[in-house]
């Protein structure tokens, strides 16, 4: 039917079609859908989605290091006693041109710069090469270790340390043992919570042992007036760990296990001093 033929009201409502329809702004608004991309509801909301959990994986690795760091403070003016094991007329173990005292005294070193970056007051109770007993010892070996030992409990105990921390390697006839592992006195709760928190820390950090804590006997542990651990970082005696242990980089992973181990141990102190579970 054409226009004209229609009743009255239809013509004039059609009319009123065709000059909206020519008007400049329909035709802008037109040219703008054209161009514009819709998305299914179903995507956006999956896109929001993984937006949000984008944001909430940032905010958990943005707060890890607030997390060591808020743990470090329990660390704050607490005075702690760093032990290379060995040195002077006793090397410790040895395997090819490495030996222990080396390797230790590395690691304690490393240890030291952590824990007095973190506040601590560190006593580094072997600072070189040399062990503590008298150049011109004139008794035994067995003697002569003795006075060293003697010595360097006296030298913590003197100092009032928090904690005293011995590092060492590992030895034995059989080479493929391996695997750092940490001890302490098994009349010391408050050493036992080191020990394990540090032996946490090495198997995270390291990744290549499976070893727990445990209590054992020791001359030095028995003659220290605070809680101590010692630290085995791994068995010289294996080719592979041996390896290891002289590396720069893997002495400062190990270094930095130990001090996360002692931080959270403090931590946990802390709060059951003051009542927490």
């Amino acid at each position: 039917m054409a226009l004209k033929d229609r009743p009255l009201f239809t013509r004039l409502l059609w009319q009123q079609r065709l000059r909206f329809s020519r008007s400049p702004l329909l035709s802008r608004k037109r040219v703008l859908l054209d161009r514009a991309v819709f998305v299914p509801r179903r995507w956006a909301n999956i896109g929001a989605a993984l937006g949000l959990f984008m944001v909430l994986c940032l905010g958990v690795i943005a707060n890890q290091p607030e997390q060591v760091t808020v743990m470090s403070y329990s660390l704050a003016n607490k005075v702690i006693a760093v032990d290379a094991g060995h040195g002077g007329f006793d090397p410790g173990a040895k395997r090819n041109s490495v030996t222990e005292d080396q390797i230790t005294l590395a690691i304690s070193k490393l240890l030291q710069k952590h824990l007095s970056e973190a506040g601590s007051l560190v006593v580094m109770v072997r600072e070189d090469e040399r062990d503590l007993s008298d150049e011109n010892f004139s008794g035994s070996l067995k003697e002569r270790k003795r006075q060293d030992l003697n010595r360097r409990a006296e030298k913590a105990n003197q100092a009032k340390a928090r904690l005293y921390v011995s590092i060492h390697a590992n030895a034995d006839p059989n080479p493929r043992w391996r695997g750092a592992q940490v001890f302490y006195d098994p009349s010391s709760e408050e050493g036992r919570r080191t020990a394990v928190a540090i032996q946490e820390e090495l198997t995270r950090i390291l990744g290549n042992t499976k070893r727990k804590a445990l209590p054992g006997t020791y001359y030095i542990t028995q003659k220290t007036e605070m809680p101590a651990v010692i630290v085995e970082v791994g068995f010289i005696s294996n080719p592979e760990e041996a390896k290891l242990l002289a590396d720069p980089d893997y002495q400062a992973k190990v270094a930095y296990a130990i001090y996360v181990g002692i931080a959270k141990a403090q931590s946990q102190n802390e709060e059951l001093a003051m009542g927490y579970p």
